[in-house]
């Protein structure tokens, strides 16, 4: 797939409504805006063992299906011009290990893993901090996602 290509389908994928998920700490959702100290702990402390996590459930996931990987444009000029524009699916687990570090620990957005599943494609998307979020998740792809979600220690969340 050719990067043009992979910028619409993942803006696509982004803007439909339904169908997506996250991986998240807790089990459930702040509601108020108050938790700035558990916030910076959470940061200085866990940040390491989400990127693990997270990196993980990609890797599996790559694995699995036939998957292109594209950083986002203001991460790849900032900060990895040479990756620009490319497909990473092939340059090393190694390599996009550190750059999935780089989006998670330095709070830089987006890597974005596109994974076909028949006809169809979804995306994982990894973005700044503790923000992994799944689109367009359906059928046997959903339920893998979960099981290595929850096999991470993490909890799979719907967005509504």
């Amino acid at each position: 797939m050719n990067y043009d290509n992979a910028v619409d389908l993942i803006d696509r994928l982004i803007d439909q409504q339904s169908d997506r998920y996250f991986a998240d700490f807790v089990p459930f959702t702040f509601q108020n805006e108050d938790y700035a100290e558990l916030e910076m702990y959470l940061n200085v402390h866990f940040k390491p063992q989400f990127a693990e996590k997270i990196k993980f459930i990609a890797f599996a996931l790559m694995y699995q299906h036939e998957s292109y990987v594209f950083l986002g444009e203001a991460v790849a000029s900032a900060l990895y011009p040479n990756l620009k524009n490319k497909n990473l699916r092939n340059i090393g687990l190694e390599r996009l290990g550190e750059i999935v570090d780089t989006m998670v620990i330095d709070n830089y957005a987006s890597l974005n893993i596109l994974l076909k599943q028949e006809n169809d494609f979804s995306l994982m998307r990894i973005e700044d901090g503790f923000s992994t979020i799944f689109f367009n998740l359906k059928g046997q792809l959903r339920e893998e996602v979960a099981s290595l979600v929850e096999h991470q220690g993490l909890y799979f969340k719907e967005i509504y």
